[in-house]
Order: structure tokens, then sequence, then C-alpha cells
């Protein structure tokens, strides 16, 4: 007579990880956070797991393979620094204004009289 291999029905922690494609420690963590699957014991540290309960485990976390679509959120933008595409519209600001204010003084000295562009003389005469 040939014996059938024995297959057993309870798993402990490592070959249980292991069946889950877990860490044995990740298996652990969730049966401590009450979130793993459910489990025999035959004392005070001696756990195992039924097959039984860790495939109802897999079946209760599969996740289903097209998720459901959804809207991106618009999020709203808190005020501060401009952006580089309007400093750029600035920058040409800010030049022709320092042109301006250039030509302006440069009017107030010819107006007063301050520099004579057409004698070549810096004072005033």
């Amino acid at each position: 007579m040939t014996d059938a291999p024995v297959r057993p029905k309870v798993l402990r922690y490592a070959a249980a990880a292991a069946y889950l494609g877990i860490s044995h420690g990740r298996l652990r963590n969730l049966v401590s956070m009450g979130i793993g699957p459910d489990s025999v014991t035959y004392g005070k540290r001696d756990r195992s797991f039924p097959i039984a309960a860790l495939d109802a485990f897999i079946e209760q976390r599969m996740v289903r393979s097209r998720p459901a679509r959804v809207e991106p959120v618009k999020v709203k933008r808190r005020p501060g620094r401009p952006r580089k595409a309007g400093s750029e519209k600035h920058k040409y600001l800010t030049h022709w204004v320092a042109i301006a204010i250039a030509l302006y003084i440069a009017y107030l000295f010819w107006i007063y009289g301050i520099f004579d562009v057409a004698t070549g003389s810096t004072l005033p005469s």
C-alpha cells in the first residue's frame, strides 16, 4: 500500500505568509491590527491559519483589474510668486520703463540747461 502524502489543513506564520505572497512580519502586523486572515490558536503563542481562511482573505482583498474612472481633482493654487510665463511680460515692461525714465531725466536736464549739448560745455552759462 502506498500512503498518500498528508496535506495540512492549517499553515504556520512563515508558510501562510509564503502562501499569501507577503512577508512574515507583514502577516504578523495584519493579524495584530485585526485585519489579517482568521486563525486558529493552540495555545498562547501557537497560531495557525486554515488554508480556507487564507483563500477567503485573498478573495476579500482582491482588486478589480479595471479601476473606476475618476475625474481629476482641480487644485486651487494659492496666490504667490508669479509664474515664469507671466514674468516674461514684466521683463520687457521694466526695460521700457527704464528707457522712459532716462529720457525724462535727459529732457529735464535740457529744459533747465544743466548740460548744453550743442556747445559741449557741462556748466550752465
